[in-house]
């Protein structure tokens, strides 16, 4: 037994030892692994009981359901207001961080995340010629600006994301007609009156 504590190393990294090897060695090596009650919430305490009769307790952060960890977050509510949604990224892989599910992070992935924590970007790109927001549309169309951000959220409805992660909608007279159209086919959404404006007065 102490031999082969020795030489686990090599034999775990070895190339030819494969997933169900590893299942065996770790069998041959440990009797039953117990979880220990553990105040914290946000830990996880794990006993382990060896062949030899020795315990081990081990302490480990508690995997959550996907949630942004906090250091993530936190650097993202640092730098948003600042940095491009793709700029933080980079800062937050450099880090080390990860998502919620453990993968590095995408310029999508801080945008989704921006979404749900209220996040706002940088106005350093202009919305282009011919071009509103979200709010501006909203206003157009007589309508709560949460209802569009849910039609985007969905894919139901065009628009693009700038480089800071902010939608903005090409509103032309097919863009327009479509949005109008889903307002129209709404149970909920009652337009308010607006006074007919163009583009260029938004």
């Amino acid at each position: 037994m102490n031999a082969l504590a020795q030489d686990l190393p090599r034999l775990w990294h070895a190339e030819t030892t494969s997933p169900r090897d590893r299942k065996r060695l770790l069998r041959s090596l440990v009797a039953d692994v117990t979880l220990l009650p553990e105040p914290d919430a946000q830990t996880m305490r794990i006993g382990v009981r060896w062949h030899t009769g020795a315990t081990d307790e081990l302490a480990v952060a508690r995997p959550g359901p996907g949630r942004t960890p906090d250091a993530a977050l936190e650097l993202i509510r640092r730098h948003g207001a600042t940095r491009t949604s793709a700029e933080i990224a980079d800062l937050l892989n450099a880090e080390g961080l990860t998502t919620g599910k453990g993968k590095p992070f995408t310029a999508g992935g801080v945008a989704r995340v921006r979404d749900a924590y209220k996040i706002f970007g940088p106005r350093t790109v202009a919305v282009q010629a011919c071009e509103v927001s979200v709010k501006q549309a909203a206003a157009e169309l007589g309508i709560p600006a949460d209802a569009v951000y849910n039609w985007l959220r969905l894919g139901q409805v065009p628009a693009r994301r700038d480089p800071s992660g902010r939608w903005c909608i090409l509103w032309d007279p097919t863009t327009r007609e479509i949005y109008r159209q889903k307002v129209a086919d709404s149970f909920r959404l009652k337009p308010v009156q607006q006074t007919q404006r163009t583009v260029g007065d938004i």
